[in-house]
């Protein structure tokens, strides 16, 4: 591609390594939730695995993407992808407890988070900061599922713009008559008419 601004490449970086963030926070918290599970042998919520699915493809993509070469901006279908994986991902997880509150909550996120403590040591934390000390780190996976999932929406048209761009620097801006020959397959009549009597005199004259 050839374009000479920097600013959409710079734009790009910030963006890349934003996702990467994102994903690695989302990722790390659900890893470490899945370790205790492992520990306890209890089952994995699909909710859950699906987010560590999306949060491990989202930090891969940017990462690989993360250089700001101008044909990398031709992935950006990529993103508004990412953008849906997030988009499915937050909406079930925020279904699932929105709050630090319900059944699903309490009985399991909860239950396993501060399973390591003294359960009524955490009784008492709750009546203190409600939701316990596992709230705060729910409430952070819901928090980067949605940024991260509003950042590939923004690589994904960042992406079309540039590559957009690039198509009518590479074609030419078209004039109104070439968009009206395209479009109808023949020059108007008044363009081709002024160009033969344009012709005309300006040919060579007979002495």
């Amino acid at each position: 591609m050839a374009s000479n601004g920097g600013a959409h490449k710079f734009l790009s970086v910030i963006l890349r390594v934003c996702e990467i963030g994102c994903g690695a926070i989302v990722m790390g918290i659900l890893g470490h939730f899945t370790y205790i599970l492992g520990d306890y042998n209890a089952h994995a919520d699909g909710r859950i695995v699906y987010a560590m699915v999306v949060a491990g493809l989202a930090i891969i993509y940017s990462f690989l993407l993360v250089l700001p070469f101008n044909v990398l901006f031709k992935a950006f279908p990529i993103d508004f992808i990412l953008f849906v994986m997030w988009l499915i991902a937050f909406a079930l997880l925020a279904n699932r407890a929105g709050t630090c509150s319900g059944d699903w909550y309490w009985s399991y996120w909860f239950r396993y988070w501060n399973i390591y403590d003294n359960f009524w040591d955490d009784w008492y934390e709750y009546n203190e900061y409600p939701g316990g000390s596992g709230c705060g780190f729910w409430r952070t996976v819901l928090a980067f599922s949605f940024i991260g999932m509003v950042l590939h929406l923004l690589s994904g048209i960042l992406g079309a713009y540039v590559v957009q761009n690039y198509r009518r620097l590479r074609d030419g801006t078209p004039t109104p008559a070439t968009r009206t020959e395209r479009l109808f397959g023949r020059r108007p009549k008044a363009v081709a008419a002024g160009q033969n009597v344009g012709m005309r005199s300006t040919g060579p004259s007979v002495v």
